[in-house]
């Protein structure tokens, strides 16, 4: 498989527009993110959720062809994909997420009702052999900090992922430079620990953020 430090985001509102974006990059990366939103904890809506009546992603026609395994995920078997759930409640749908294919799930507390609730989450998909990485903003890890500070040392997740813009859910938004300073602070307190920022990411930011440790 070839490394890359740099993971593509697709956010796409139908399946065979994630077929044709994984098309652009598979040749250059073993990795691709996908990002799923259900217009509920965020306001956009993609890919299943944007081809689900009612947010019924269990009756959408690719879910269910992926858990029979009637098809994989485009490229499966040179890509290992990871889903970034920006959905309110994601423990409600917690087999699916389990089952269609992803190596890592990336997950944001405050989509959940409360810290237990995550817990659970984050325990159960592992028993899918499933990698588990936090999601939070800047503003959100400083709520957050001690909570996320047990599941880093109870080792229940695997990396840090910090949001480096201010409202999630679409792309295209200007990086919070507050970020900088916090992914440092992290750093510092966390030297091996796998770190990864998403957001507002360009030729400026990204030379900033290597020089402190993501």
């Amino acid at each position: 498989m070839k490394k890359n430090n740099i993971i593509p985001a697709i956010l796409e509102k139908g399946f065979s527009e994630i077929e044709n974006k994984v098309e652009e990059v598979v040749s250059s990366n073993s990795k691709v993110h996908i990002d799923i939103c259900d217009g509920l904890f965020v306001k956009e809506k993609s890919w299943p959720y944007s081809e689900s009546e009612n947010n019924r992603i269990a009756d959408n026609f690719h879910i269910k062809k992926l858990l029979t395994e009637d098809i994989g995920l485009p490229h499966w078997e040179q890509v290992n994909y990871e889903f970034d759930l920006m959905v309110q409640n994601p423990n409600l749908m917690q087999d699916i997420w389990g089952r269609i294919g992803a190596s890592a799930l990336i997950i944001h507390p405050t989509s959940f009702k409360d810290n237990s609730m995550t817990r659970d989450f984050i325990l159960e998909m592992q028993s899918y052999m499933i990698d588990m990485i936090v999601a939070v903003t800047h503003d959100e890890y400083i709520e957050h900090e001690v909570f996320i500070k047990e599941l880093l040392a109870e080792k229940l997740v695997s990396s840090l992922q910090i949001m480096s813009i201010e409202h999630i859910g679409f792309q295209g938004q200007k990086f919070d430079a507050r970020c900088i300073d916090l992914v440092g602070r992290i750093r510092k307190e966390n030297p091996d620990l796998r770190l990864r920022v998403d957001g507002g990411i360009h030729e400026k930011t990204i030379c900033d953020l290597i020089d402190i440790g993501v």
